[in-house]
């Protein structure tokens, strides 16, 4: 459960959404290609767009101020 407090401190949020996808016979380096075009836009300092040809492509979102929730459902976490 998370703290009164560690939402004073940590909200509103910063969140980035982003969708890759690809067919089944998409390699994974198309996948991570999409990833790095993705992060070239944001460092170019686009917050929203997509590019797709409806089965592969990719779209992103930024959001630079969400009341939440968190993605994540425990305080801390690695896999």
């Amino acid at each position: 459960m998370t703290s009164a407090e560690w939402v004073e401190h940590a909200y509103p949020l910063q969140q980035v959404v982003v969708r890759l996808q690809g067919t089944r016979h998409s390699d994974r380096n198309a996948i991570i290609d999409q990833l790095e075009t993705v992060l070239a836009r944001l460092r170019a300092g686009d917050v929203k767009g997509s590019s797709h040809d409806d089965d592969f492509g990719y779209s992103f979102t930024v959001v630079d101020a969400s009341p939440g929730p968190s993605f994540f459902d425990s305080p801390a976490g690695q896999e």
